[in-house]
């Protein structure tokens, strides 16, 4: 019968066994270091005791005036129209707003740059929108008809 062999710290290399069963990862870490402290747990008990309260979740409830979406499908629906849209640009155009529809957004609801917007093609210069005839409301009503 063969003995077993047991693994000691002076017989055996914990370094050469680790490299060859270890996992090496040589991509670029993708974690964010710039959070670290606030993830830190010495940090966030070290706060609690200072102001008696736990850091804010992330997703929150928020409060606003949302009276113009009516449903949640309505909502996503336009922001993936929206997306599809800005996604139609020329790549030179989206560039331009760091390849982000809500810097794109932003951008246009600033009337200062209303010329900019112009020059881009994004918005119909006000000289042209002066002259479409304005729509006229048609009666639909069956007393309208007769």
């Amino acid at each position: 019968m063969k003995t077993p062999f047991l693994r000691t710290p002076y017989n055996y290399d914990t370094i050469a066994a680790s490299d060859e069963s270890g996992m090496a990862c040589e991509e670029p870490s993708l974690a964010q270091q710039q959070f670290k402290d606030e993830c830190d747990i010495n940090n966030i008990l070290r706060q609690f005791n200072i102001t008696g309260q736990l850091p804010d979740m992330p997703l929150s409830p928020k409060y606003g005036d949302f009276t113009g979406i009516s449903d949640y499908k309505t909502a996503l629906d336009r922001v993936i129209t929206a997306d599809e849209e800005f996604m139609n640009l020329p790549a030179t155009l989206r560039a331009r707003f760091d390849n982000e529809p809500a810097n794109l957004i932003e951008f246009l609801n600033n009337e200062e740059n209303r010329l900019e917007a112009e020059k881009l093609g994004l918005v119909q210069p006000k000289e042209d929108l002066a002259s479409v005839p304005p729509v006229e409301a048609q009666n639909t009503s069956p007393e309208g008809s007769a």
